[in-house]
């Protein structure tokens, strides 16, 4: 896998399978190895795979998602929940902001605007204004 521009978009996570049914790990292996820009490794004695991938690419639920449609069963302990959750939503903002404009490219195009619209122009120099007077 090619290294990404921006390293907050490389993710590592692991994978946790249920104990019963015992997991196959040869299937999901076989499933998530044939995915193009995402690692995959087995630890069998944790009972969960290791994936490492883009966030340009792939998110955990994307993936975890795939393996359960094909029949895996992951483990839905409280605690692998509540992690599973906040790494979704953790993933799904990181995805978001970056592909919303920064805040300074934002006000920079707000500035712009106004300076070019034609309510903001005087209709004078204020030299003409200060003439004017005398």
């Amino acid at each position: 896998m090619e290294k990404t521009a921006h390293p907050a978009l490389h993710k590592v996570r692991r994978i946790y399978f249920a104990r019963l049914p015992p997991p196959n790990f040869s299937h999901a292996l076989k499933l998530l190895g044939a995915i193009a820009q995402l690692e995959v490794s087995v630890d069998t004695e944790d009972g969960c795979l290791s994936v490492s991938y883009d966030l340009s690419y792939h998110t955990l639920e994307v993936l975890e998602d795939l393996l359960v449609n094909h029949g895996h069963h992951l483990d839905n302990s409280l605690l692998h929940k509540i992690k599973r959750a906040l790494i979704y939503h953790s993933e799904s903002c990181l995805i978001e902001n970056l592909r919303a404009p920064t805040r300074d490219q934002h006000l920079r195009s707000i500035y712009l605007s106004s300076a070019h619209s034609p309510e903001h122009r005087p209709n004078k120099e204020p030299a003409d204004e200060y003439l004017d007077r005398l």
